[in-house]
């Protein structure tokens, strides 16, 4: 009598299993180096963002004084945040972005990148000097984080 298996052994579902394994691994291993430039990407745009809602700020030959100023200057006539308000607190909250003037016609927006080649491509533009107390260096690194700084 013939005995009629169907499926597979146990050796085969191993072999498909680790092959499995093997691509996921090799996958995911090279997603690293893209999330860490997506994330970079962000920042740079965030920064620009908020340079331009600086910029949008400026009255009376004069910068905001602080972040919380800023915030305070986006604000709609009425007191109701506009969209530059909602942008700010949004870039703000994310904790990467810091702004500091000296109160005057100079200020900083200064974002922090993860290191890496990435972020050495970005420093390209950036600003370098201390006003108040935001130091923005061209190239150095803060830790594992390099500082990208836009400003006047």
């Amino acid at each position: 009598m013939k005995k009629n298996l169907k499926g597979f052994t146990l050796i085969e579902m191993l072999i498909v299993i680790s092959i499995i394994a093997l691509l996921s691994g090799t996958i995911l291993a090279g997603m690293g180096p893209s999330r860490a430039k997506a994330r970079n990407a962000r920042i740079v745009s965030d920064v620009n963002t908020m340079q331009l809602i600086v910029e949008n700020t400026y009255s009376n030959g004069a910068y905001p004084a602080s972040q919380s100023t800023l915030i305070t200057a986006t604000h709609n006539t009425d007191g109701t945040d506009s969209t530059d308000t909602t942008k700010l607190n949004a870039i703000l909250t994310a904790g990467k972005v810091i702004y500091c003037s000296d109160g005057a016609n100079h200020y900083r927006v200064q974002g922090t990148l993860e290191a890496g080649k990435d972020a050495d491509d970005i420093i390209k533009s950036t600003v370098s000097g201390p006003i108040g107390t935001c130091t923005c260096p061209v190239t150095g690194a803060v830790g594992t984080n390099t500082l990208f700084c836009v400003g006047e």
